[in-house]
Protein backbone atom coordinates (compact mmCIF):
# COMPACT_ATOMS: atom_id res chain seq x y z
CA UNK A 1 0.00 0.00 0.00
CA UNK A 2 0.83 3.55 -0.84
CA UNK A 3 0.13 6.63 1.36
CA UNK A 4 -2.63 8.74 -0.13
CA UNK A 5 -2.56 11.34 2.75
CA UNK A 6 -0.69 11.90 5.81
CA UNK A 7 -3.16 13.37 9.00
CA UNK A 8 -0.53 13.00 11.11
CA UNK A 9 2.35 11.15 12.52
CA UNK A 10 -0.12 7.84 13.41
CA UNK A 11 -2.84 8.22 10.91
CA UNK A 12 -2.99 8.01 7.32
CA UNK A 13 -5.28 7.58 3.96
CA UNK A 14 -3.59 4.91 1.79
CA UNK A 15 -4.43 2.86 -1.33
CA UNK A 16 -4.01 -0.77 -1.72
CA UNK A 17 -2.55 -2.15 -5.34
CA UNK A 18 -5.91 -2.03 -6.63
CA UNK A 19 -6.30 1.89 -5.42
CA UNK A 20 -8.90 0.79 -2.95
CA UNK A 21 -8.85 3.48 -0.36
CA UNK A 22 -7.93 2.49 3.22
CA UNK A 23 -7.42 4.60 6.90
CA UNK A 24 -4.59 3.14 8.43
CA UNK A 25 -3.85 3.71 12.25
CA UNK A 26 -0.99 2.79 13.93
CA UNK A 27 1.66 4.38 16.19
CA UNK A 28 4.53 6.60 14.18
CA UNK A 29 3.39 5.25 11.40
CA UNK A 30 3.61 8.11 8.96
CA UNK A 31 6.99 9.94 10.57
CA UNK A 32 8.81 11.47 7.97
CA UNK A 33 6.89 9.89 5.36
CA UNK A 34 4.84 11.70 2.51
CA UNK A 35 2.07 11.41 -0.24
CA UNK A 36 3.45 8.07 -2.91
CA UNK A 37 5.96 6.60 -0.02
CA UNK A 38 5.36 2.73 0.57
CA UNK A 39 3.56 2.06 4.13
CA UNK A 40 5.69 0.37 6.85
CA UNK A 41 3.09 -2.99 7.30
CA UNK A 42 4.90 -3.32 10.66
CA UNK A 43 3.84 -0.34 12.15
CA UNK A 44 -0.13 -0.72 11.27
CA UNK A 45 -2.16 -1.02 13.81
CA UNK A 46 -5.76 -0.88 12.54
CA UNK A 47 -6.50 -0.95 9.32
CA UNK A 48 -10.24 1.11 8.18
CA UNK A 49 -11.92 -1.16 5.26
CA UNK A 50 -14.78 0.78 4.84
CA UNK A 51 -17.28 -0.67 2.36
CA UNK A 52 -18.01 2.39 0.29
CA UNK A 53 -16.53 5.51 -1.08
CA UNK A 54 -19.52 7.38 1.12
CA UNK A 55 -17.98 6.02 3.99
CA UNK A 56 -14.52 6.41 3.77
CA UNK A 57 -14.97 10.07 2.46
CA UNK A 58 -17.22 10.42 6.12
CA UNK A 59 -14.27 8.99 7.46
CA UNK A 60 -11.64 11.46 6.16
CA UNK A 61 -14.07 14.11 6.53
CA UNK A 62 -14.34 13.60 10.09
CA UNK A 63 -10.21 13.60 10.40
CA UNK A 64 -10.20 16.30 9.45
CA UNK A 65 -12.91 17.87 12.12
CA UNK A 66 -11.91 16.22 14.83
CA UNK A 67 -8.68 16.51 17.31
CA UNK A 68 -6.80 13.23 16.17
CA UNK A 69 -5.80 11.91 19.65
CA UNK A 70 -9.95 11.33 19.41
CA UNK A 71 -9.87 8.94 16.97
CA UNK A 72 -6.98 6.90 18.59
CA UNK A 73 -8.82 7.23 22.02
CA UNK A 74 -11.92 5.54 20.54
CA UNK A 75 -9.72 2.74 18.60
CA UNK A 76 -8.35 1.75 22.21
CA UNK A 77 -12.50 1.91 23.13
CA UNK A 78 -13.44 -0.32 20.36
CA UNK A 79 -10.78 -3.10 20.76
CA UNK A 80 -11.49 -3.55 24.72
CA UNK A 81 -15.11 -3.88 23.85
CA UNK A 82 -14.47 -6.45 21.14
CA UNK A 83 -12.48 -8.20 23.19
CA UNK A 84 -14.69 -7.54 26.61
CA UNK A 85 -17.64 -8.71 24.66
CA UNK A 86 -16.37 -11.46 22.08
CA UNK A 87 -17.30 -9.83 18.89
CA UNK A 88 -16.23 -8.15 15.84
CA UNK A 89 -17.53 -4.45 14.74
CA UNK A 90 -18.03 -3.28 11.79
CA UNK A 91 -15.73 -0.45 10.48
CA UNK A 92 -18.29 1.98 10.63
CA UNK A 93 -18.58 2.08 14.26
CA UNK A 94 -15.42 4.35 14.09
CA UNK A 95 -17.51 7.29 12.47
CA UNK A 96 -20.50 7.17 14.61
CA UNK A 97 -18.20 6.60 17.50
CA UNK A 98 -15.50 8.97 17.42
CA UNK A 99 -17.42 11.55 16.10
CA UNK A 100 -19.97 11.09 19.80
CA UNK A 101 -17.12 11.12 21.59
CA UNK A 102 -16.02 14.33 20.70
CA UNK A 103 -19.32 15.76 20.99
CA UNK A 104 -19.83 14.33 23.81
CA UNK A 105 -16.60 16.14 25.71
CA UNK A 106 -17.18 19.35 23.52
CA UNK A 107 -20.30 19.46 25.27
CA UNK A 108 -19.44 18.62 28.65
CA UNK A 109 -16.74 21.28 28.40
CA UNK A 110 -19.67 23.31 27.74
CA UNK A 111 -21.70 22.32 30.06
CA UNK A 112 -24.30 20.95 28.45
CA UNK A 113 -25.22 17.83 29.57
CA UNK A 114 -27.60 15.42 27.69
CA UNK A 115 -30.28 12.73 29.03
CA UNK A 116 -30.75 9.80 27.88
CA UNK A 117 -34.43 9.26 28.15
CA UNK A 118 -33.77 5.46 27.52
CA UNK A 119 -31.27 5.08 30.22
CA UNK A 120 -33.00 2.47 31.98
CA UNK A 121 -33.94 0.57 29.46
CA UNK A 122 -30.48 0.57 27.90
CA UNK A 123 -29.34 -0.87 31.35
CA UNK A 124 -31.68 -3.44 31.52
CA UNK A 125 -31.74 -4.62 28.07
CA UNK A 126 -28.24 -4.22 26.95
CA UNK A 127 -26.49 -5.28 30.29
CA UNK A 128 -23.23 -6.35 28.91
CA UNK A 129 -22.51 -3.57 26.19
CA UNK A 130 -23.62 -0.65 29.23
CA UNK A 131 -20.69 -2.70 31.93
CA UNK A 132 -18.17 -2.54 28.91
CA UNK A 133 -19.57 1.52 28.18
CA UNK A 134 -19.05 2.11 32.12
CA UNK A 135 -15.43 0.54 31.24
CA UNK A 136 -14.87 3.33 28.14
CA UNK A 137 -15.70 6.15 30.42
CA UNK A 138 -12.63 5.28 32.44
CA UNK A 139 -10.64 4.91 29.36
CA UNK A 140 -11.90 8.59 28.40
CA UNK A 141 -11.00 10.00 31.40
CA UNK A 142 -8.00 8.77 31.59
CA UNK A 143 -7.62 10.20 28.06
CA UNK A 144 -8.98 13.27 28.34
CA UNK A 145 -9.38 13.61 32.40
CA UNK A 146 -13.15 14.32 31.80
CA UNK A 147 -15.63 12.42 33.48
CA UNK A 148 -18.92 11.69 31.51
CA UNK A 149 -21.59 10.17 32.79
CA UNK A 150 -23.79 7.14 32.94
CA UNK A 151 -25.98 8.72 30.40
CA UNK A 152 -23.03 9.45 28.03
CA UNK A 153 -22.73 5.33 28.64
CA UNK A 154 -25.54 4.14 27.26
CA UNK A 155 -25.14 6.51 24.37
CA UNK A 156 -22.02 4.58 23.78
CA UNK A 157 -23.42 0.94 24.72
CA UNK A 158 -25.99 1.37 21.44
CA UNK A 159 -23.05 2.44 19.32
CA UNK A 160 -22.19 -1.33 20.56
CA UNK A 161 -25.05 -2.78 20.17
CA UNK A 162 -25.67 -1.43 16.71
CA UNK A 163 -22.21 -2.08 15.32
CA UNK A 164 -21.58 -5.77 15.47
CA UNK A 165 -20.04 -6.86 12.81
CA UNK A 166 -22.02 -9.88 10.93
CA UNK A 167 -19.02 -11.30 8.96
CA UNK A 168 -19.67 -14.64 6.38
CA UNK A 169 -19.14 -17.48 9.48
CA UNK A 170 -22.82 -15.46 10.59
CA UNK A 171 -24.34 -15.52 7.56
CA UNK A 172 -26.98 -18.00 8.01
CA UNK A 173 -27.67 -17.22 11.97
CA UNK A 174 -28.43 -13.70 10.24
CA UNK A 175 -30.42 -15.18 7.62
CA UNK A 176 -32.46 -16.88 10.57
CA UNK A 177 -32.59 -13.49 12.81
CA UNK A 178 -33.93 -11.46 9.63
CA UNK A 179 -37.03 -13.84 8.76
CA UNK A 180 -37.90 -14.31 12.48
CA UNK A 181 -37.86 -10.52 12.38
CA UNK A 182 -39.65 -10.10 9.05
CA UNK A 183 -42.07 -12.78 10.71
CA UNK A 184 -42.62 -10.32 13.75
CA UNK A 185 -43.01 -7.22 11.87
CA UNK A 186 -45.72 -8.85 9.80
CA UNK A 187 -47.75 -9.96 12.71
CA UNK A 188 -47.36 -6.09 13.74
CA UNK A 189 -48.64 -4.71 10.21
CA UNK A 190 -51.68 -7.17 10.32
CA UNK A 191 -52.90 -6.87 13.92
CA UNK A 192 -52.82 -2.96 13.58
CA UNK A 193 -53.50 -2.67 10.00
CA UNK A 194 -50.51 -0.35 8.82
CA UNK A 195 -47.54 -0.30 7.03
CA UNK A 196 -44.10 0.79 8.93
CA UNK A 197 -41.77 3.44 8.46
CA UNK A 198 -39.03 1.60 7.94
CA UNK A 199 -36.46 4.81 7.85
CA UNK A 200 -37.91 5.68 11.51
CA UNK A 201 -35.49 5.78 14.35
CA UNK A 202 -38.30 3.40 16.18
CA UNK A 203 -38.01 1.24 13.51
CA UNK A 204 -34.25 0.76 13.84
CA UNK A 205 -34.87 0.31 17.65
CA UNK A 206 -37.50 -1.94 17.87
CA UNK A 207 -35.66 -4.43 15.33
CA UNK A 208 -32.54 -4.09 17.46
CA UNK A 209 -34.36 -4.78 20.74
CA UNK A 210 -35.72 -8.49 18.44
CA UNK A 211 -31.89 -8.93 17.30
CA UNK A 212 -30.96 -8.65 21.57
CA UNK A 213 -34.14 -10.82 22.40
CA UNK A 214 -33.14 -13.74 20.00
CA UNK A 215 -29.36 -13.46 21.48
CA UNK A 216 -30.79 -13.47 25.08
CA UNK A 217 -32.78 -16.74 24.31
CA UNK A 218 -30.16 -18.36 23.02
CA UNK A 219 -27.40 -18.13 24.93
CA UNK A 220 -28.41 -16.19 28.68
CA UNK A 221 -30.34 -16.96 31.98
CA UNK A 222 -34.09 -15.18 31.54
CA UNK A 223 -35.92 -14.36 34.51
CA UNK A 224 -38.57 -12.05 35.79
CA UNK A 225 -38.06 -9.02 37.80
CA UNK A 226 -40.41 -8.59 40.30
CA UNK A 227 -40.09 -4.80 40.38
CA UNK A 228 -41.62 -5.05 36.96
CA UNK A 229 -44.65 -6.76 37.66
CA UNK A 230 -46.71 -4.00 38.52
CA UNK A 231 -45.45 -2.13 36.37
CA UNK A 232 -46.02 -4.73 33.30
CA UNK A 233 -50.14 -5.18 34.58
CA UNK A 234 -50.61 -1.29 34.37
CA UNK A 235 -48.82 -1.73 30.72
CA UNK A 236 -50.86 -4.20 29.51
CA UNK A 237 -53.84 -3.05 30.54
CA UNK A 238 -53.66 0.63 29.29
CA UNK A 239 -52.53 -0.56 26.42
CA UNK A 240 -55.14 -3.63 25.66
CA UNK A 241 -54.56 -3.85 21.86
CA UNK A 242 -50.82 -4.08 21.88
CA UNK A 243 -50.90 -6.64 24.25
CA UNK A 244 -52.91 -8.32 22.39
CA UNK A 245 -50.30 -7.87 19.42
CA UNK A 246 -47.98 -9.18 21.94
CA UNK A 247 -49.75 -12.31 22.62
CA UNK A 248 -49.72 -13.44 18.79
CA UNK A 249 -45.86 -12.78 18.56
CA UNK A 250 -45.59 -14.92 21.66
CA UNK A 251 -47.53 -17.47 20.45
CA UNK A 252 -45.26 -17.22 17.10
CA UNK A 253 -42.19 -17.64 19.21
CA UNK A 254 -43.80 -20.53 21.04
CA UNK A 255 -44.55 -22.55 17.60
CA UNK A 256 -40.96 -21.77 15.99
CA UNK A 257 -38.59 -21.53 18.96
CA UNK A 258 -40.47 -23.38 22.05
CA UNK A 259 -39.79 -20.09 23.61
CA UNK A 260 -42.12 -18.02 25.84
CA UNK A 261 -41.50 -14.11 26.60
CA UNK A 262 -41.39 -13.28 30.21
CA UNK A 263 -43.54 -10.48 31.80
CA UNK A 264 -40.86 -8.50 31.87
CA UNK A 265 -39.93 -9.24 28.03
CA UNK A 266 -43.36 -8.59 27.26
CA UNK A 267 -43.04 -5.08 29.06
CA UNK A 268 -40.61 -4.02 26.78
CA UNK A 269 -42.27 -5.26 23.52
CA UNK A 270 -45.47 -3.67 24.55
CA UNK A 271 -43.54 -0.52 24.75
CA UNK A 272 -41.15 -0.99 21.58
CA UNK A 273 -44.13 -1.70 19.45
CA UNK A 274 -46.06 0.92 20.68
CA UNK A 275 -43.23 3.66 19.80
CA UNK A 276 -43.54 2.04 16.42
CA UNK A 277 -47.11 2.14 15.65
CA UNK A 278 -47.78 5.40 17.23
CA UNK A 279 -46.81 7.56 14.03
CA UNK A 280 -48.84 5.29 11.95
CA UNK A 281 -51.70 5.53 14.19
CA UNK A 282 -51.94 8.98 14.72
CA UNK A 283 -52.24 9.41 11.07
CA UNK A 284 -55.35 7.12 10.52
CA UNK A 285 -56.57 8.81 13.50
CA UNK A 286 -55.94 12.44 11.90
CA UNK A 287 -57.91 11.38 8.76
CA UNK A 288 -60.71 9.63 10.65
CA UNK A 289 -59.55 5.83 10.02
Amino acid sequence: MRIKKVFNNNVILAHDEKFVEKVLLGRGLAFGKKEGDEVDQDKVDKIFTLESKELVDSFVHLVGEIPINHLELTNSIVKEAEKELEITFNDSIYIGLTDHINYALHRHRQGELMRNAFLWEIKKFYPREFKVALKALDTIYYYEKVRLTEDEASFIALHFVNGQNLDSTLDMKANSENAVILDILNIIKFHFNIEIEEDSINYSRFVTHVRYFLQRIHGQVRYDSEDDNQLFLQVKTKYAKTYQCILKIDAYFTSKMNVSMTSEEQLYFILHINRLTMRENQIRSDHGL
